[in-house]
């Protein structure tokens, strides 16, 4: 497993931070989350101009635009569950996911925790509390994805 943190290894980037400079000094950007009210091509070449050597995305909205945008790079992306998704229909619908299991419901939550190795074959990538995280640490130790911890002071 990976550990990747909020605010240093992953960051987002909206219409509102995308000329802070001050995002350029971290040392290595691993995710980025698009956060663009009105995703352009001009916005995300900025994006991966300044970032070049970030080679993956999240995103949680206007997928076809993104994918459109990013199909003719090699950069990857991954779709971030929104709390208004059903879990089922959500993981049918995209094949690169990130599960933000912050934005599950109790009985969500119940089921990916009850079969997470299950889980954790079919996803790369996975936002989790660190209450949880501390329950489930046996089981990610054997898995090769990648975890973003959430601590209660950092969020996207």
């Amino acid at each position: 497993m990976k550990i990747t943190n909020i605010g240093t290894d992953y960051i987002g980037i909206s219409e509102s931070n995308i000329n802070d400079s001050s995002l350029l000094l971290l040392p290595r950007v691993h995710l980025i989350k698009f956060k663009f009210d009105k995703p352009t091509i001009d916005k995300i070449d900025v994006v991966l101009t300044k970032f070049p050597l970030t080679n993956r995305f999240v995103i949680e909205d206007n997928i076809k635009i993104y994918n459109d945008i990013l199909k003719n790079t090699s950069k990857k992306f991954y779709v971030e569950n929104k709390e208004s998704d059903s879990l089922i229909s959500f993981f049918r619908r995209n094949n690169k996911v990130l599960l933000n299991t912050m934005r599950l419901k109790m009985y969500e939550q119940s089921f990916i925790f009850n079969g997470l190795s299950d889980i954790l074959r079919n996803i790369e990538v996975i936002l989790i509390n660190n209450k949880d995280f501390n329950i489930h640490r046996e089981t990610f130790s054997e898995w090769g994805g990648n975890i973003i911890l959430h601590k209660e002071n950092k969020w996207l």
